[in-house]
């Protein structure tokens, strides 16, 4: 993921969707994760709405495969990238469902863990990286409620994450 080309490669590409078909739903879901990042980068460069669909179907694929293995990061990971897609989209209000819900969960299931290196690049390439998935959420969450105009849920996220990221949300609220 630090190598732009590599990920963009058609060699690459045809990596993953193999991959997305084969072995461990842990495999899949780490296929269909990186084929979202894929397509979101894609989406960036061109903003052809046919890549932000495909960035959204990559990453609800993603979630799809790994199920309820709550004690799997590619649960948390893949949740997080399907906020990031319906943020693409401009679905805020579905961005904040889906983060404030696995943030939810993941109080629940009381499951913690150091990032692994792809989460760490994962989160890297979306300008998240030293965060840990739930911080990541909430910054999601955050900036999505102040999209929305959720002033109060906007600020009680902001302030459970560390600066600069507290500021980015704080200074987005209308």
């Amino acid at each position: 993921m630090t190598n732009n080309t590599f990920l963009m490669s058609e060699a690459f590409t045809n990596q993953l969707n193999a991959a997305s078909r084969l072995g461990s739903d842990a495999m899949k879901s780490e296929a269909y994760m990186l084929l979202s990042i894929h397509a979101y980068e894609n989406f960036k460069r061109s903003v052809d709405d046919a890549w932000q669909r495909k960035e959204l179907l990559y990453a609800s694929n993603a979630v799809e495969v790994i199920g309820m293995h709550t004690n799997k990061w590619q649960f948390w990971m893949s949740r997080f990238l399907l906020a990031g897609a319906c943020c693409s989209a401009s679905n805020y209000e579905r961005a904040f469902n889906v983060s404030t819900n696995t943030i939810h969960l993941l109080t629940l299931s009381g499951y913690t863990n150091f990032p692994t290196a792809v989460e760490g690049a994962i989160l890297q390439k979306f300008e998240m990286g030293g965060l840990e998935v739930a911080e990541a959420l909430r910054v999601m969450a955050g900036m999505s409620a102040a999209e929305l105009g959720l002033g109060n849920a906007a600020t009680n996220l902001a302030h459970q994450v560390p600066m600069p990221y507290r500021n980015t949300i704080l200074n987005f609220i209308r």
